[in-house]
């Protein structure tokens, strides 16, 4: 809770936003944006979202997880590749990084 209340005010600070109209954007009381900021209160999914989407920053930031706000992400073959694997059965995960491992020896061959 600690961090977070931290990470919500080294953001208000660096983006120059007043707790009023954090508050407004959020939707949320004043008194209840107080209450977060000092850490007696804890804050729920729904209020994370939109201070993810307000600041345009990752979850994992403010609630302390990462020290990235935006950790990189995957161009889209690699995402869908990642999906893919993800779907499958444990055996199936074995079958594609075997034929990816030759498929990567293959493609090594003919770069020569």
């Amino acid at each position: 809770m600690k961090a977070t209340s931290e990470r919500i005010r080294i953001l208000m600070d660096e983006q120059h936003i007043s707790q009023k109209r954090l508050a407004a954007e959020l939707q949320v009381s004043n008194s209840s944006l107080c209450n977060y900021l000092h850490a007696t209160r804890w804050i729920n999914l729904s209020l994370l979202r939109k201070l993810c989407q307000s600041f345009d920053i990752s979850a994992d930031y403010v609630i302390g997880l990462s020290d990235q706000k935006n950790p990189p992400t995957l161009p889209d073959d690699e995402q869908t590749l990642l999906e893919l694997y993800r779907a499958l059965p444990s055996r199936g995960k074995h079958c594609a990084i075997y034929q990816l491992r030759e498929l990567a020896q293959l493609c090594k061959i003919t770069d020569r």
